[in-house]
């Protein structure tokens, strides 16, 4: 099991057991990787491993594609998606992500077959999100597929049971962002993050009660400063969904002045 300590000798020294399938340690992150994409992944995106505070492990999903996961029956490729997870746990990751918010499809089905948390989609931060905010105050959620919040990802998301909770605002059709998702994709940095940032400051324009932002596609936390800046709320993505459970992986001694 990955949360099994150590076991120690007679004389306190650690004692180490092998794992079977694995081959490599010290990368705790695994991540489940869309298939066929094929565009630019720049820091602060998911699929660039110089991303995170600890190291990756990736793994592609056959199957799990835009066309599959945004089609009619997401759930015929679920016996893959929990195959691919089911490696990385093996592998040795302790936590398992995915580079698509949409995969919280897929959410409960892995979490069902692993023994490690799974965070497959920064939707899963918005109950939390939505109860700490004031009552008075909504979340708006930045996406590139509004589309596609139909009642079973919001139900997936904890996002059914307060309808009034959140806004969803789309960069669907800007075009630097719909040119990333062509094959192959072309990224426009300056040119994303102005549409981003735009996406942004209209949503809060319209809507003056939103009280912080939270970005759901896996591309998009290379624009969350830029966000943070022009509307001056807290902006959360999936680096921090993914940051925050890495960080309790490794607690360190606190270390300070007694007196």
């Amino acid at each position: 099991m990955t949360y099994m300590s150590p076991g120690r000798d007679q004389n306190g020294g650690v004692v180490l057991s092998a794992r079977t399938g694995q081959v490599f340690a010290g990368a705790p992150l695994g991540i489940l990787l869309l298939d066929g994409v094929d565009c630019p992944f720049i820091p602060g995106s998911v699929g660039n491993a110089s991303t995170w505070s600890v190291p990756v492990r990736y793994k592609l999903v056959p199957g799990m594609n835009e066309h599959q996961l945004f089609g009619p029956t997401p759930a015929e490729v679920t016996p893959a998606v929990v195959q691919a997870a089911i490696e990385l746990a093996r592998e040795g990751a302790q936590m398992i992500t995915a580079n698509c918010g949409f995969t919280i499809h897929y959410q409960e089905a892995v979490r069902a077959s692993v023994d490690v948390p799974v965070l497959l989609s920064s939707l899963l931060l918005a109950p939390f999100l939505e109860r700490l905010l004031p009552r008075t105050k909504t979340l708006g959620i930045v996406t590139g597929g509004k589309d596609y919040f139909t009642p079973e990802l919001l139900s997936a998301s904890g996002l059914l049971e307060a309808p009034d909770r959140f806004v969803v605002a789309n960069i669907t059709e800007a075009p630097a962002w719909t040119a990333l998702w062509r094959y192959p994709g072309t990224l426009d940095v300056a040119g994303v993050e102005s549409e981003v940032v735009r996406t942004a400051m209209d949503l809060v324009s319209t809507r003056p009660d939103v009280g912080a932002i939270l970005l759901e596609c896996s591309d998009l936390p290379p624009y969350a400063a830029a966000v943070q800046r022009a509307t001056r709320l807290p902006v959360f993505d999936f680096t921090s969904m993914v940051e925050f459970f890495a960080a309790g992986l490794m607690r360190k001694p606190f270390d300070g002045f007694l007196y």
